[in-house]
């Protein structure tokens, strides 16, 4: 198959790249900057066609999507950890311009890569398939959930369109340092404020190999679910020392305090004196989150999450290849 994957210069979007290639798929990818494809598949071994151009527009998605018999639409604006980010509706826009020339295209299956927060905060004890939307506590969560809504409209319609609803995705080899990479880094080399509730991690690479085996025409509109295996923030903490042989300074915190903080952190970032990505609503995500239910998604699929442990093990190693991150704390 001839796939198109937007999104390809990212974490996600290049590992999908390097899983499709191995299983014997064509890749074309849509890159607003050419000049990130090196450090983005170059890694991986492989390399791709390229249509240069933003999810946004038109008339490059139709050009990219024209001849292809599948897509994998990975693209996005990011936010920071618990969903504040940008303020635009670049990601509807963008869903909605890749998918609908997807399906004018006929190509089958088109797949879309969502993320869990849309379910978070939840009073439910384990996320399903099934589960609600959360109400929106930000412009960036509005716009991932706006997204899902347009997906599951086309569902509903019977249209090929496949989603992937994704945990905390972490792994070695990626083209940046941002999301769960920040994550890590700042526990080795300051603390971890280590609060109530925990996520689901995913392994990249398991990820990757998810999408590409979801490469299967003729199967309809499905809705996958891939939160990863749950950890609490205090087995991530434990679970990442261990990884990286190391004791990692933590705090224990309340779901008050941490969020108290991130509503102080919040206020500083409007009077410009904060970077962190600590916000009020990432602090409500964190505490908020809960396991997910992926049996139905694992059995389809033919596939299976390696241990976390050796994912944040690969993780570290990866940084400290890279001279990120020194084999030991100072």
């Amino acid at each position: 198959m001839l796939v198109l994957v937007t999104g390809a210069t990212g974490f996600v979007g290049s590992h999908a790249v390097a899983s499709l290639k191995r299983d014997g798929h064509d890749v074309r990818i849509l890159v607003r900057d050419p000049r990130r494809i090196v450090a983005a598949l170059e890694p991986h071994g492989v390399s791709a066609t390229a249509v240069q151009g933003d999810m946004t527009d038109p008339v490059a998605v139709a050009a990219a999507v024209k001849g292809c018999d599948a897509v994998i639409h990975a693209a996005g604006e990011v936010g920071v950890e618990g969903g504040t980010g940008p303020k635009t509706t670049a990601n509807v826009d963008g869903v909605r311009t890749v998918i609908s020339a997807a399906l004018d295209a006929g190509v089958d299956p088109v797949l879309y890569t969502s993320t869990i927060t849309v379910h978070l905060p939840t009073h439910e004890p384990v996320i399903t398939p099934d589960s609600p939307l959360a109400q929106p506590l930000s412009a960036y969560g509005t716009s991932k959930r706006d997204a899902e809504l347009l997906v599951r409209q086309w569902q509903t319609e019977g249209a090929p369109v496949t989603s992937f609803t994704i945990g905390g995705v972490y792994g070695p080899t990626s083209p940046h340092l941002d999301g769960s990479f920040g994550a890590v880094l700042a526990a080795l080399e300051t603390f971890m404020l280590v609060p109530p509730g925990g996520l689901g991690v995913v392994d990249v690479r398991d990820l990757a190999t998810m999408l590409s085996s979801a490469m299967k025409p003729g199967r309809g509109p499905r809705r996958y679910l891939a939160g990863g295996q749950y950890v609490t923030w205090a087995q991530w903490t434990r679970t990442l020392g261990e990884a990286a042989g190391v004791e990692v300074a933590h705090q224990e915190v309340t779901a008050a305090e941490m969020i108290d903080l991130g509503r102080q952190f919040d206020r500083q970032r409007a009077e410009g004196r904060a970077s962190t990505p600590l916000s009020e609503e990432a602090a409500i995500i964190m505490t908020s989150g809960v396991p997910t239910d992926d049996s139905a998604t694992l059995d389809d699929l033919g596939c299976d999450y390696r241990p976390v442990v050796e994912t944040f093990t690969d993780t570290v190693d990866y940084l400290r290849s890279i001279g990120r991150l020194k084999k030991e704390r100072s």
